[in-house]
């Protein structure tokens, strides 16, 4: 094999094992999008086709699956976490207590004894640790929450 072939087959391994990592640390699903893409690529490669060739697929193919996967991974999570994720469902209109300060308007609070980033949408400059919290909805891994009335509130505990 020629040695170009040899790079453009380490390099398409790179790229699929480098989209992977990503991933796996981001959650957007857009660099898994382009695993295919860069198979596609490997394919080429090891078929000996011209990098001229092998890198606009990568690109084009990469483009396409990113357009059409996001929209369907996205529509298919969504559904899979209205019923999977009970954490969420039980817990909206929860009151819990603060249990860090609120720094660029996060905290953390403590749900089914697992501390959960929160991300304050309202009133975060009355907020300080120990204050209690209302969870209005979920945004990825972090419980959107407002500061709970002060009639509703839950007593400290003992």
């Amino acid at each position: 094999m020629p040695p170009i072939v040899i790079a453009m087959l380490v390099v398409w391994s790179v790229v699929i094992a480098a989209a992977i990592f990503v991933e796996y640390f981001t959650c957007q699903i857009i660099s898994v999008s382009f695993v295919p893409a860069a198979v596609i690529s490997l394919v080429l490669a090891a078929f000996d086709i011209h990098v001229g060739i092998q890198i606009p697929v990568f690109f084009g193919a990469g483009t396409i699956f990113v357009l059409i996967a996001r929209p369907l991974f996205k529509k298919y999570l969504q559904k899979a976490s209205a019923v999977s994720f009970t954490v969420r469902n039980k817990n909206i209109g929860q009151k819990f207590r603060l249990v860090a300060n609120v720094v660029d308007g996060k905290s953390s609070v403590v749900i089914s004894d697992v501390t959960w980033t929160v991300k304050v949408i309202e009133n975060e400059d009355t907020l300080a640790k120990g204050d209690m919290v209302e969870i209005v909805d979920f945004e990825g891994n972090k419980a959107l929450v407002k500061a709970a009335s002060a009639a509703s509130a839950v007593p400290p505990a003992a």
